[in-house]
Protein backbone atom coordinates (compact mmCIF):
# COMPACT_ATOMS: atom_id res chain seq x y z
CA UNK A 1 0.00 0.00 0.00
CA UNK A 2 2.92 2.34 0.70
CA UNK A 3 4.24 1.72 -2.82
CA UNK A 4 0.74 2.16 -4.26
CA UNK A 5 0.51 5.56 -2.55
CA UNK A 6 4.03 6.59 -3.59
CA UNK A 7 3.41 5.70 -7.24
CA UNK A 8 -0.01 7.40 -7.38
CA UNK A 9 0.17 10.45 -5.09
CA UNK A 10 -2.48 12.21 -7.18
CA UNK A 11 -5.01 9.54 -6.17
CA UNK A 12 -3.82 7.79 -2.98
CA UNK A 13 -2.97 9.52 0.30
CA UNK A 14 -1.04 7.90 3.11
CA UNK A 15 2.59 7.28 3.99
CA UNK A 16 4.59 4.22 5.02
CA UNK A 17 2.25 3.09 7.80
CA UNK A 18 -1.13 4.33 6.55
CA UNK A 19 -4.01 4.68 6.78
CA UNK A 20 -4.34 5.01 3.02
CA UNK A 21 -7.26 6.50 1.13
CA UNK A 22 -8.26 6.71 -2.51
CA UNK A 23 -11.22 8.86 -3.57
CA UNK A 24 -12.63 8.91 -7.10
CA UNK A 25 -15.92 10.27 -8.48
CA UNK A 26 -17.48 6.79 -8.36
CA UNK A 27 -16.32 5.81 -4.88
CA UNK A 28 -13.50 5.48 -2.39
CA UNK A 29 -11.62 3.02 -0.26
CA UNK A 30 -9.74 3.25 3.04
CA UNK A 31 -7.05 0.79 4.10
CA UNK A 32 -5.62 0.56 7.59
CA UNK A 33 -3.55 -1.79 9.71
CA UNK A 34 -5.27 -3.55 12.59
CA UNK A 35 -3.54 -6.10 14.82
CA UNK A 36 -1.41 -7.52 12.02
CA UNK A 37 -4.22 -7.51 9.49
CA UNK A 38 -5.03 -5.11 6.69
CA UNK A 39 -8.62 -3.90 6.79
CA UNK A 40 -10.18 -2.44 3.64
CA UNK A 41 -13.40 -0.44 3.55
CA UNK A 42 -14.69 0.20 0.02
CA UNK A 43 -17.66 2.41 -0.83
CA UNK A 44 -19.33 3.30 -4.11
CA UNK A 45 -21.93 5.81 -5.23
CA UNK A 46 -23.77 2.85 -6.79
CA UNK A 47 -23.10 -0.86 -7.49
CA UNK A 48 -20.92 0.04 -10.49
CA UNK A 49 -18.82 2.43 -8.42
CA UNK A 50 -18.40 -0.11 -5.63
CA UNK A 51 -17.37 -2.82 -8.07
CA UNK A 52 -14.81 -0.44 -9.62
CA UNK A 53 -13.25 0.41 -6.25
CA UNK A 54 -12.92 -3.26 -5.29
CA UNK A 55 -11.41 -4.08 -8.68
CA UNK A 56 -8.88 -1.21 -8.48
CA UNK A 57 -7.76 -2.28 -5.01
CA UNK A 58 -7.49 -6.01 -5.74
CA UNK A 59 -5.70 -5.61 -9.07
CA UNK A 60 -3.11 -3.20 -7.69
CA UNK A 61 -2.41 -5.25 -4.57
CA UNK A 62 -1.98 -8.40 -6.65
CA UNK A 63 0.37 -6.53 -8.96
CA UNK A 64 2.54 -5.17 -6.13
CA UNK A 65 2.67 -8.52 -4.33
CA UNK A 66 3.11 -10.42 -7.60
CA UNK A 67 0.81 -13.04 -6.10
CA UNK A 68 -2.84 -14.08 -6.60
CA UNK A 69 -3.96 -12.97 -3.12
CA UNK A 70 -7.63 -13.72 -2.44
CA UNK A 71 -9.96 -11.40 -0.55
CA UNK A 72 -13.42 -11.92 0.86
CA UNK A 73 -15.66 -8.86 0.96
CA UNK A 74 -18.49 -8.57 3.45
CA UNK A 75 -21.58 -6.41 3.41
CA UNK A 76 -21.93 -5.40 -0.23
CA UNK A 77 -24.22 -8.13 -1.46
CA UNK A 78 -22.26 -8.46 -4.72
CA UNK A 79 -21.45 -12.00 -5.70
CA UNK A 80 -20.06 -13.78 -8.70
CA UNK A 81 -21.46 -13.23 -12.18
CA UNK A 82 -21.38 -10.58 -14.87
CA UNK A 83 -19.91 -7.30 -13.54
CA UNK A 84 -22.38 -4.41 -13.25
CA UNK A 85 -20.24 -2.36 -15.65
CA UNK A 86 -20.46 -4.99 -18.43
CA UNK A 87 -22.81 -4.62 -21.41
CA UNK A 88 -23.40 -6.85 -24.41
CA UNK A 89 -23.61 -4.45 -27.35
CA UNK A 90 -24.75 -4.82 -30.96
CA UNK A 91 -23.36 -3.10 -34.08
CA UNK A 92 -25.99 -0.88 -35.72
CA UNK A 93 -23.97 1.13 -38.27
CA UNK A 94 -20.50 1.35 -39.83
CA UNK A 95 -18.97 4.19 -41.86
CA UNK A 96 -15.54 5.41 -42.98
CA UNK A 97 -14.68 8.81 -41.47
CA UNK A 98 -11.25 9.27 -43.08
CA UNK A 99 -9.02 6.87 -45.06
CA UNK A 100 -7.48 5.75 -41.76
CA UNK A 101 -10.53 5.80 -39.50
CA UNK A 102 -13.61 3.55 -39.33
CA UNK A 103 -16.55 4.56 -37.09
CA UNK A 104 -18.74 1.81 -35.61
CA UNK A 105 -22.02 2.58 -33.84
CA UNK A 106 -23.20 0.22 -31.08
CA UNK A 107 -26.57 -0.17 -29.39
CA UNK A 108 -25.89 -0.48 -25.64
CA UNK A 109 -28.65 -1.55 -23.23
CA UNK A 110 -29.15 0.44 -20.02
CA UNK A 111 -26.53 2.96 -21.14
CA UNK A 112 -27.74 5.65 -18.72
CA UNK A 113 -26.60 3.56 -15.73
CA UNK A 114 -22.95 3.67 -16.85
CA UNK A 115 -20.46 6.50 -16.05
CA UNK A 116 -20.60 7.84 -19.61
CA UNK A 117 -18.63 11.01 -18.81
CA UNK A 118 -15.44 8.89 -18.69
CA UNK A 119 -13.47 8.34 -21.88
CA UNK A 120 -12.39 4.74 -22.28
CA UNK A 121 -14.01 1.36 -22.72
CA UNK A 122 -12.65 -2.18 -22.90
CA UNK A 123 -13.91 -3.75 -26.09
CA UNK A 124 -14.34 -7.54 -25.97
CA UNK A 125 -14.41 -9.28 -29.35
CA UNK A 126 -15.56 -12.92 -29.61
CA UNK A 127 -13.20 -15.42 -31.25
CA UNK A 128 -13.15 -15.09 -35.07
CA UNK A 129 -15.34 -17.61 -36.85
CA UNK A 130 -17.40 -18.40 -33.75
CA UNK A 131 -20.76 -19.88 -34.86
CA UNK A 132 -23.71 -17.51 -34.53
CA UNK A 133 -25.61 -20.08 -32.47
CA UNK A 134 -22.77 -20.26 -29.91
CA UNK A 135 -22.99 -17.20 -27.62
CA UNK A 136 -19.70 -15.63 -26.48
CA UNK A 137 -18.41 -16.39 -22.99
CA UNK A 138 -18.02 -13.11 -21.13
CA UNK A 139 -15.78 -12.26 -18.12
CA UNK A 140 -17.14 -12.86 -14.65
CA UNK A 141 -16.56 -11.35 -11.21
CA UNK A 142 -14.73 -13.47 -8.65
CA UNK A 143 -15.41 -13.38 -4.89
CA UNK A 144 -12.27 -11.21 -4.58
CA UNK A 145 -13.84 -8.55 -6.79
CA UNK A 146 -11.47 -9.12 -9.72
CA UNK A 147 -12.36 -10.33 -13.21
CA UNK A 148 -11.75 -13.76 -14.69
CA UNK A 149 -11.67 -14.06 -18.48
CA UNK A 150 -12.45 -17.14 -20.59
CA UNK A 151 -9.59 -19.01 -22.20
CA UNK A 152 -9.00 -21.60 -24.90
CA UNK A 153 -11.57 -21.64 -27.68
CA UNK A 154 -13.62 -19.05 -25.78
CA UNK A 155 -10.76 -16.52 -25.41
CA UNK A 156 -11.76 -12.93 -26.21
CA UNK A 157 -9.73 -10.26 -27.99
CA UNK A 158 -9.58 -7.39 -25.48
CA UNK A 159 -8.59 -3.85 -26.46
CA UNK A 160 -9.00 -0.38 -24.90
CA UNK A 161 -10.80 2.21 -27.03
CA UNK A 162 -12.17 5.71 -26.61
CA UNK A 163 -15.89 6.34 -26.74
CA UNK A 164 -16.14 8.98 -29.47
CA UNK A 165 -19.83 9.82 -28.98
CA UNK A 166 -22.49 8.98 -26.42
CA UNK A 167 -26.22 9.26 -27.10
CA UNK A 168 -27.96 8.22 -23.90
CA UNK A 169 -31.44 8.91 -25.30
CA UNK A 170 -30.87 6.51 -28.22
CA UNK A 171 -28.77 4.07 -26.19
CA UNK A 172 -25.87 4.34 -28.64
CA UNK A 173 -22.12 4.90 -28.58
CA UNK A 174 -19.64 5.47 -31.41
CA UNK A 175 -16.11 4.05 -31.38
CA UNK A 176 -13.51 5.09 -33.98
CA UNK A 177 -10.97 2.47 -35.09
CA UNK A 178 -7.62 3.31 -36.70
CA UNK A 179 -7.28 0.97 -39.69
CA UNK A 180 -3.82 -0.51 -40.08
CA UNK A 181 -2.45 -3.74 -41.55
CA UNK A 182 -2.06 -6.53 -39.02
CA UNK A 183 -1.17 -10.20 -38.99
CA UNK A 184 -3.85 -12.32 -37.38
CA UNK A 185 -6.91 -11.18 -35.47
CA UNK A 186 -7.08 -7.54 -34.40
CA UNK A 187 -9.66 -4.93 -33.50
CA UNK A 188 -8.74 -3.01 -36.66
CA UNK A 189 -9.43 -6.01 -38.91
CA UNK A 190 -12.67 -6.67 -37.05
CA UNK A 191 -13.79 -3.03 -37.52
CA UNK A 192 -12.96 -3.14 -41.23
CA UNK A 193 -15.27 -6.11 -41.80
CA UNK A 194 -17.95 -5.87 -39.10
CA UNK A 195 -21.61 -5.48 -40.01
CA UNK A 196 -24.86 -4.52 -38.28
CA UNK A 197 -26.01 -7.23 -35.92
CA UNK A 198 -22.52 -8.30 -34.81
CA UNK A 199 -22.22 -8.76 -31.03
CA UNK A 200 -19.39 -7.48 -28.79
CA UNK A 201 -18.86 -6.97 -25.07
CA UNK A 202 -18.07 -3.66 -23.37
CA UNK A 203 -16.41 -3.18 -19.96
CA UNK A 204 -16.50 0.31 -18.50
CA UNK A 205 -16.34 3.18 -19.15
CA UNK A 206 -13.35 4.19 -17.06
CA UNK A 207 -10.04 5.98 -17.29
CA UNK A 208 -11.03 9.13 -15.46
CA UNK A 209 -13.18 12.11 -16.41
CA UNK A 210 -12.21 14.87 -18.80
CA UNK A 211 -9.86 17.36 -17.05
CA UNK A 212 -11.23 20.74 -15.93
CA UNK A 213 -8.61 23.47 -15.99
CA UNK A 214 -8.24 27.12 -17.11
CA UNK A 215 -5.58 26.21 -19.69
CA UNK A 216 -5.17 22.92 -21.51
CA UNK A 217 -2.58 21.47 -23.90
CA UNK A 218 -3.60 18.37 -25.87
CA UNK A 219 -1.18 16.22 -27.89
CA UNK A 220 -1.72 12.93 -29.68
CA UNK A 221 -1.57 10.85 -32.83
CA UNK A 222 -4.57 9.44 -34.71
CA UNK A 223 -5.19 6.86 -31.97
CA UNK A 224 -5.84 9.76 -29.57
CA UNK A 225 -7.93 11.74 -32.06
CA UNK A 226 -11.30 10.40 -30.80
CA UNK A 227 -10.43 11.25 -27.19
CA UNK A 228 -9.15 14.70 -28.13
CA UNK A 229 -12.26 15.37 -30.22
CA UNK A 230 -14.50 14.45 -27.31
CA UNK A 231 -12.49 16.55 -24.85
CA UNK A 232 -12.71 19.58 -27.14
CA UNK A 233 -16.48 19.21 -27.45
CA UNK A 234 -16.85 19.21 -23.67
CA UNK A 235 -14.73 22.27 -22.84
CA UNK A 236 -16.36 25.43 -21.52
CA UNK A 237 -15.78 28.58 -23.57
CA UNK A 238 -13.54 29.96 -20.81
CA UNK A 239 -10.90 27.22 -21.23
CA UNK A 240 -7.82 28.24 -23.21
CA UNK A 241 -6.81 25.20 -25.22
CA UNK A 242 -3.99 24.39 -27.64
CA UNK A 243 -4.27 21.12 -29.59
CA UNK A 244 -1.56 19.35 -31.61
CA UNK A 245 -2.35 16.13 -33.51
CA UNK A 246 -0.12 13.96 -35.69
CA UNK A 247 -1.67 12.17 -38.70
CA UNK A 248 -0.33 10.86 -41.99
CA UNK A 249 -1.54 13.75 -44.14
CA UNK A 250 -4.31 16.30 -44.83
CA UNK A 251 -6.69 13.54 -45.89
CA UNK A 252 -6.75 12.30 -42.28
CA UNK A 253 -7.65 15.63 -40.69
CA UNK A 254 -11.09 16.21 -39.19
CA UNK A 255 -13.09 19.30 -38.37
CA UNK A 256 -13.08 19.51 -34.57
CA UNK A 257 -14.71 21.81 -32.03
CA UNK A 258 -11.56 23.92 -31.57
CA UNK A 259 -8.64 24.90 -33.83
CA UNK A 260 -5.95 22.22 -34.24
CA UNK A 261 -2.30 22.30 -35.29
CA UNK A 262 -1.92 19.28 -37.57
CA UNK A 263 1.43 17.52 -37.95
CA UNK A 264 1.88 15.35 -41.08
CA UNK A 265 4.10 12.26 -41.28
CA UNK A 266 3.82 12.33 -45.10
CA UNK A 267 4.20 8.59 -45.56
CA UNK A 268 6.50 7.82 -42.64
CA UNK A 269 5.35 4.80 -40.67
CA UNK A 270 3.27 5.60 -37.56
CA UNK A 271 5.41 5.64 -34.44
CA UNK A 272 8.67 6.46 -36.26
CA UNK A 273 8.70 10.27 -36.07
CA UNK A 274 9.46 12.77 -33.31
CA UNK A 275 6.88 15.27 -34.50
CA UNK A 276 4.91 15.41 -31.24
CA UNK A 277 7.96 15.54 -28.96
CA UNK A 278 9.50 18.32 -31.05
CA UNK A 279 6.23 20.26 -31.09
CA UNK A 280 6.11 20.09 -27.29
CA UNK A 281 9.53 21.78 -27.00
CA UNK A 282 8.04 24.78 -28.84
CA UNK A 283 5.29 25.14 -26.23
CA UNK A 284 5.56 27.02 -22.94
CA UNK A 285 4.38 25.75 -19.54
CA UNK A 286 2.48 27.84 -17.00
CA UNK A 287 1.18 27.43 -13.45
CA UNK A 288 -2.42 26.93 -14.64
CA UNK A 289 -1.60 24.53 -17.52
CA UNK A 290 -2.84 20.93 -17.62
CA UNK A 291 -1.17 18.72 -20.26
CA UNK A 292 -2.94 15.68 -21.72
CA UNK A 293 -1.08 13.50 -24.23
CA UNK A 294 -1.65 10.05 -25.74
CA UNK A 295 0.41 8.44 -28.49
CA UNK A 296 2.87 5.67 -29.40
CA UNK A 297 5.17 4.43 -26.61
CA UNK A 298 8.41 6.08 -27.79
CA UNK A 299 6.71 9.46 -28.19
CA UNK A 300 4.98 8.96 -24.83
CA UNK A 301 8.37 8.38 -23.18
CA UNK A 302 9.90 11.49 -24.77
CA UNK A 303 6.93 13.68 -23.89
CA UNK A 304 6.72 12.50 -20.29
CA UNK A 305 10.47 12.93 -19.78
CA UNK A 306 10.26 16.53 -21.06
CA UNK A 307 7.21 17.34 -18.94
CA UNK A 308 8.69 15.95 -15.73
CA UNK A 309 12.42 16.65 -16.15
CA UNK A 310 12.46 19.91 -18.13
CA UNK A 311 9.16 21.54 -17.24
CA UNK A 312 9.16 20.07 -13.69
CA UNK A 313 5.39 19.76 -13.98
CA UNK A 314 3.74 18.07 -10.95
CA UNK A 315 1.90 14.82 -11.56
CA UNK A 316 -1.51 16.31 -10.81
CA UNK A 317 -1.03 18.75 -13.73
CA UNK A 318 -0.46 16.24 -16.51
CA UNK A 319 -1.55 12.90 -17.93
CA UNK A 320 0.73 11.31 -20.52
CA UNK A 321 -0.17 7.80 -21.68
CA UNK A 322 0.95 5.28 -24.30
CA UNK A 323 -2.05 4.10 -26.32
CA UNK A 324 0.09 1.66 -28.35
CA UNK A 325 3.63 0.47 -29.03
CA UNK A 326 5.07 -0.10 -32.47
CA UNK A 327 5.44 -3.81 -33.21
CA UNK A 328 3.45 -4.94 -30.16
CA UNK A 329 -0.24 -5.86 -30.18
CA UNK A 330 -2.51 -5.52 -27.16
CA UNK A 331 -2.95 -3.25 -24.18
CA UNK A 332 -0.27 -1.08 -22.63
CA UNK A 333 -0.22 0.04 -19.02
CA UNK A 334 -1.11 3.72 -18.88
CA UNK A 335 1.31 4.31 -16.01
CA UNK A 336 4.15 1.84 -15.25
CA UNK A 337 3.72 1.21 -11.51
CA UNK A 338 6.99 -0.31 -10.41
CA UNK A 339 9.80 1.12 -12.53
CA UNK A 340 11.40 4.53 -12.53
CA UNK A 341 13.32 3.91 -15.73
CA UNK A 342 10.40 5.10 -17.88
CA UNK A 343 9.95 8.31 -15.91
Amino acid sequence: MARFAADHPEYVTGGTDGPWRMALPLGQFEVRQDAGALLVDAQGVNPIGLSYMKLIFVDHIREYLDAPVELVWEGDGQGQGLPPFFREARVTAVRRVTPALQRVTFAVPDLAALPVDELHIRLLLPPPGRPANLPPVWPMLTPSGSLTFPGGADALLVRIYTIRRVDVARGEVDIDFVLHPTEGASAASWAASCKPGDIVGLLGPGGGPIPRTPRLLLLGDETALPAIARILESLPDTTICETIIEVNGPEDQQVLARPVTWLHRRGAAPGTTRLLAEALTRCQPSEDLYLWAACEFDAFRDIRRHVRSVWKMPRDRHMVVAYWRRGIAGELAEEPHHTSSAA
